[in-house]
């Protein structure tokens, strides 16, 4: 047997066995999740004749259910073992690719499908706007993380550029869990404070990370990757700061939003994407500005905005 027949067929093996598990745990927690992922891993290894791909999407599934609770901490980390496994094996870009888009796809799969996982995403989303001081604080640290992920890009090679946002994403899973369940501590209260009324740690960044690492999974373009990253965090940033700092009408299809926050992000958006495609950036500005400015309950637009533009790379 082959080394790779033997790889696809332990990971097959700890995918069912993980699966079992936690169904008989909760079956109806999982059965949604577990059907989807299963026909996914089923096209992913008739695509590209690996079962990675289903092991990671199991695992990350597993993992957002368990969001907030001890139990996150069994196996979170086995998918950071398997980072650092490919890593080790020195694999191409294409499968490191696969791992990125399971573990994007696998978070929003559980996310979407969990009760409540989509009360928080609602609460989330009600709650936007209602403390000026709390939401402009909380876009500048999101500005501030888009320029960094950006220097990074234009810095390191494609491989390592994925690798190092992958791999970076897991311990941060792990210290926002810890401190969401110890909000009593002297850091659980600085980062809390920064998260909305009856929203949990982290949910914005988890939906952002899942978005994120879909992008990296599917666009191949080093411009059209950063154009993703700048409007997702810095346009988006920029569109609230605008939006609640700057009085203006607002939108006649969300009245939530203003005009000012529309025209910050198209306009900040616009160049640059323009300065890196041409004419084709205004146009994706353009999307972005009404993609942001559209209120989608079930979906963050931390989500929506690079899943998207990431399809719309295939276009272009």
């Amino acid at each position: 047997m082959e080394l790779l027949e033997i790889l696809n067929l332990v990971a097959l093996s700890f995918s069912l066995i993980f699966m079992a598990v936690t169904a008989a745990r909760d079956a109806r927690r999982f059965a949604v999740s577990y059907v989807i992922v299963t026909l996914l891993g089923i096209a992913f290894y008739f695509l590209f004749t690996t079962t990675m791909p289903f092991l990671v999407m199991v695992l990350s599934a597993i993992s957002v259910k368990y969001l907030y609770t001890r139990v996150f901490y069994y196996f979170t980390p086995v998918l950071f073992i398997i980072g650092i496994a490919l890593i080790i094996m020195r694999t191409d870009l294409l499968v490191w690719g696969l791992f990125d888009l399971s573990v994007g796809i696998g978070t929003a799969i559980s996310l979407f499908t969990d009760e409540q996982s989509r009360g928080h995403i609602v609460a989330n989303n009600n709650s936007k706007g209602t403390d000026v001081v709390k939401e402009v604080n909380r876009d500048l640290i999101q500005v501030g993380a888009g320029i960094v992920i950006l220097i990074l890009l234009f810095t390191m090679g494609p491989k390592e550029f994925r690798m190092t946002m992958s791999m970076a994403i897991f311990p941060l899973y792990l210290i926002g869990n810890y401190y969401s369940m110890a909000p009593e501590t002297k850091l659980g209260k600085t980062l809390n404070s920064f998260e909305r009324p009856k929203t949990p740690l982290g949910l914005g960044a988890i939906w952002f990370a899942a978005g994120i690492l879909i992008a990296l999974g599917i666009v191949n373009s080093n411009s059209m990757l950063a154009i993703i990253i700048f409007v997702t965090t810095i346009g988006d940033s920029l569109a609230t700061i605008f939006g609640s700092k700057l009085k203006s009408p607002k939108l006649p299809y969300n009245r939530k939003k203003s005009l000012a926050g529309f025209m910050a992000i198209f306009v900040f958006s616009s160049i640059f994407a323009f300065a890196l495609i041409g004419f084709e950036g205004i146009g994706i500005a353009l999307l972005s500005a009404l993609l942001e400015s559209l209120s989608v309950h079930l979906l963050d637009d931390n989500f929506i905005l690079p899943v998207v533009l990431s399809g719309l790379s295939y276009l272009i």
